[in-house]
């Protein structure tokens, strides 16, 4: 048996490692067209604040995967056809699976906003996303961070500790207050805005300019204020990367919906982490839940489901 899947966060690693424990013999290949190995992702700020290298970010020694016969392949996939079984890359590349598993993680939101795909403009998730600010960095005076949650103000930090001046546009009256208690959250924004950060709160993003070479150079906001920036952190929020899924006939709503086993509407596909939408009862949404730790609760349910040994999760 040939399971394939798609995504190496620790949803994804979490079955592989737990599939290979599970039996000696299948055969598994997980594909990444982020990164060749696994990597902590919520390391990328210490990567860019110089505490840690990208090599002490991997858990596992490159070996690991090869001594543990876990194929990698370096590749986007660009189609799902659940009716042959088969992948297909950009570049053209087929890979044939007997069991899938999506577990393909988020992808910043965007929300139309005018600008928004102009350089220097990027979330920060991912591999590329660093390199991208890394590479705006050397010349940047000031850069904007667009959300209050747990990334932006890693960003925020981030830019902060290399003296790079950081405007904040948060929507809501205080940070983070859909996530913290109102005493909490009101102790952070004092917090943030000691630390000489330009928290701009009920503050919501219009516009980003561009210069004379595409790329990002102010921020208008809803108050009115034009900030001139060298690089726009889109940082509000994150949803189920599950978009090279249309056309599969794999059943899409905010995530791949699955059951309690983590199996899709379709045959021989499941998912995990991020990306999984789970459905309790067919009259009802499904919950997603983008947690490391419930990433890799999933990753270990999904691998004992997918050979057929019945797990609940």
């Amino acid at each position: 048996m040939h399971i394939v899947i798609i995504g190496n966060g620790i949803a994804g690693v979490t079955a592989a490692r737990e599939l290979r424990k599970r039996d000696a013999k299948v055969r598994i290949t997980m594909i990444s067209g982020e990164s060749e190995h696994h990597f902590s992702r919520p390391a990328l700020m210490y990567i860019y604040m110089g505490h840690m290298g990208y090599a002490q970010t991997k858990p596992y020694p490159d070996s690991f995967w090869a001594d543990n016969r876990i194929e990698l392949i370096r590749g986007w996939v660009s189609l799902v056809e659940a009716s042959t079984r088969t992948l297909r890359f950009e570049g053209g590349r087929t890979l044939r699976y007997d069991q899938l598993l999506i577990a393909t993680g988020s992808r910043p939101n965007r929300f139309d906003w005018p600008g928004q795909e102009l350089q220097r403009v990027s979330g920060m998730y991912s591999l590329q996303d660093l390199a991208r600010l890394e590479a705006a960095s050397p010349s940047l005076r000031r850069g904007a961070v667009v959300g209050g949650g747990l990334i932006g103000v890693e960003l925020a930090e981030m830019m902060h500790s290399r003296g790079i001046g950081v405007t904040m546009l948060v929507r809501e009256s205080s940070y983070w207050n859909g996530g913290l208690p109102a005493e909490e959250s009101r102790i952070v924004t004092e917090v943030i805005r000691e630390q000489g950060i330009d928290l701009r709160l009920s503050t919501e993003l219009v516009q980003i300019e561009a210069d004379d070479h595409g790329r990002a150079c102010a921020v208008l906001d809803s108050t009115g204020s034009r900030t001139e920036v060298g690089f726009v952190g889109l940082c509000a929020g994150v949803s189920p990367n599950v978009a090279f899924l249309e056309g599969s006939g794999i059943e899409v709503g905010r995530g791949v919906r699955v059951d309690c086993q983590l199996r899709s509407s379709t045959a021989h596909v499941f998912a995990a982490g991020d990306c999984a939408e789970v459905v309790r009862s067919t009259d009802q949404a499904g919950q997603v839940v983008a947690v490391w730790y419930t990433g890799r609760k999933m990753g270990e349910t999904v691998a004992a489901n997918i050979l057929g040994q019945e797990q609940r999760y």
